[in-house]
């Protein structure tokens, strides 16, 4: 179920009904279902051995196993009614022993014991599986996959053909590879690897991915009479699952005032959540901080409807002298986020804005 970032207020309503004629007589009080666990089971998926659980409310967890006492743990620190958490550290074909421990939002814990058994391993070298590519930016994305047993995390990628390479000699079965430096609106190819410690290399799938294209803001060429006002409008181009954007902008000349900045529709219409603006003519200068609502489905975040271009603000300049008014943007000051909070970098342009007597 799809939700948003946005205050929920919850209203309860309970309906009482009594027949006609006499006393209910006493009620039962209504309070919280007892909390339990709808299941705990540890299984295999795709070569990787996982603890699954659901409750009947959100939890948090701590997960300890090992062969005759526990000697790992995995604290699951994010919330929700269902867990899937892949494990490390454990042998092939082998029997343990795990106690789960399930917390809610008011500290209440419930305890699950049990045991399981690994699998033989499928084959000798490395399993590579759950391959995924995430926050992908227009100059970088963060690729992860998992390996059946612990080994070193070698990435092959590169425009056209993969023949670029990081590596990373630890020996985890969870690997995850920050590509930077990347060209925007450029198509790359990925070749994840993983060697272990008897030097057996499992390969994975080829695979595509496109970085995003560079996200412009922009202000075009004006010009204004002397004494008159003016609306210039701030135009972004090619944003995607934008959760926020700023901006600065400076008149060196000083021969403008700034009278006030107002929404456009590029915020209003892909339903803008708020909307700041500090103007300083003293310092010849305007800042517009702007966010978008961020959509979730369970605690997967899937995309603003901050997307493509348009115009975000309009501006309200007056001229005050003739001449250029020396617009710049600050270019420290004016960038993106997408919906992880990932920095978007803007390319900036400036158009003249000049007063005419």
């Amino acid at each position: 179920m799809i939700q948003r970032i946005l205050l929920v207020t919850v209203l309860a309503v309970v309906l009482v009904s009594c027949g006609s004629g006499g006393s209910s007589g006493p009620t039962t009080p209504v309070g919280p279902e007892e909390f339990s666990l709808d299941y705990c089971r540890v299984v295999e998926v795709d070569g990787r051995m996982r603890v699954e659980w659901s409750a009947n409310r959100i939890t948090t967890g701590e997960f300890r196993y090992g062969q005759t006492v526990f000697t790992q743990i995995v604290n699951i620190t994010t919330p929700a009614d269902t867990h899937s958490v892949a494990l490390s550290n454990y042998s092939f074909n082998s029997l343990y022993i795990y106690r789960l421990t399930a917390i809610d939002a008011e500290g209440n814990r419930l305890e699950y014991t049990g045991d399981f058994e690994t699998p033989d391993k499928a084959t000798p070298e490395p399993i590579l599986s759950q391959l995924r590519i995430l926050e992908v930016t227009e100059a970088s994305a963060r690729v992860m996959w998992q390996t059946d047993e612990p080994a070193s995390t070698i990435l092959y990628y590169g425009v056209g053909t993969a023949s670029d390479s990081i590596t990373n000699s630890e020996m985890v079965m969870d690997h995850v590879v920050l590509l930077g430096g990347l060209s925007s609106s450029t198509l790359y190819a990925l070749r994840p690897e993983a060697v272990d410690a008897d030097g057996l290399r499992g390969v994975g799938p080829d695979s595509l991915f496109a970085t995003a294209a560079l996200l412009t803001l922009s202000i075009p060429p004006t010009q204004l009479s002397l004494g008159d006002t003016i609306v210039v409008p701030v135009t972004i181009e090619a944003a995607s699952d934008l959760s926020a954007l700023q901006y600065a902008i400076e008149f060196t000349a000083g021969n403008v005032e700034i009278v006030g900045i107002s929404e456009g529709p590029f915020f209003d219409d892909n339903e803008g959540f708020n909307f700041f603006r500090a103007i300083a003519n003293g310092d010849n200068r305007l800042t517009n901080t702007m966010t978008w609502v961020i959509e979730y489905d369970g605690n997967e975040r899937i995309g603003t409807h901050a997307d493509g271009s348009g115009v975000v603000a309009y501006l309200e300049l007056r001229g005050l002298e003739p001449g250029s008014a020396g617009a710049e943007f600050v270019a420290d000051s004016s960038f993106g986020l997408d919906m992880f909070a990932q920095m978007r970098a803007c390319s900036l342009r400036a158009g003249a804005i000049t007063v005419i007597p």
